[in-house]
């Protein structure tokens, strides 16, 4: 059985590309190249609070989404040799959002690996406040250097991927 990766906050700032108002984790138990369970302690003064909705303040529903890309996307980087890969959402599928995640709930959230070849990783997660479920998902992460090394390897056609 593999053994179980804790990774905190800071520590998470090693494996993620996008700046540190953009991780929705606060701590994470990994098993490389398996399952990844993520807690976010949603605190009042999460900066998207102040704008959504001023009085009535609820986590975007993309952002439950998130903490569950991010919780899947460290399954992967985990992985010898991955902690540099990039890895970018190509799609999910059968979404659904069954409530809302408000300021003092401790977000949990849940990804499974089910597939990662030739660089696409396909995942299935979910996300939950105190058992309750709130979101589920499947969805899949590209990592573009990795296809971009198995197409020169067989001498086809680049994807061009557009970064911001």
């Amino acid at each position: 059985m593999s053994e179980k990766i804790v990774l905190t906050y800071e520590s998470m700032q090693e494996y993620f590309r996008q700046s540190v108002e953009f991780i929705f984790l606060d701590r994470v138990e990994v098993v490389s190249g398996q399952s990844a369970e993520g807690t976010k302690l949603v605190s009042a003064q999460d900066w998207y609070f102040k704008y959504h909705f001023p009085g009535n303040p609820v986590m975007p529903g993309v952002f439950q989404m998130e903490a569950i890309m991010q919780t899947g996307g460290l399954i992967i980087n985990t992985l010898e040799g991955k902690k540099e890969l990039s890895l970018l959402f190509e799609g999910c599928k059968d979404v659904r959002i069954y409530g809302s995640v408000r300021p003092g709930d401790v977000l949990k959230t849940n990804a499974v690996l089910l597939s990662y070849k030739r660089g696409i990783a396909k995942f299935r997660g979910e996300s939950k406040v105190r058992e309750k479920l709130l979101c589920t998902m499947e969805f899949m992460l590209i990592s573009p250097e990795e296809m971009k090394n198995i197409m020169d390897r067989r001498g086809e056609k680049q994807i061009e991927v557009i970064r911001p």
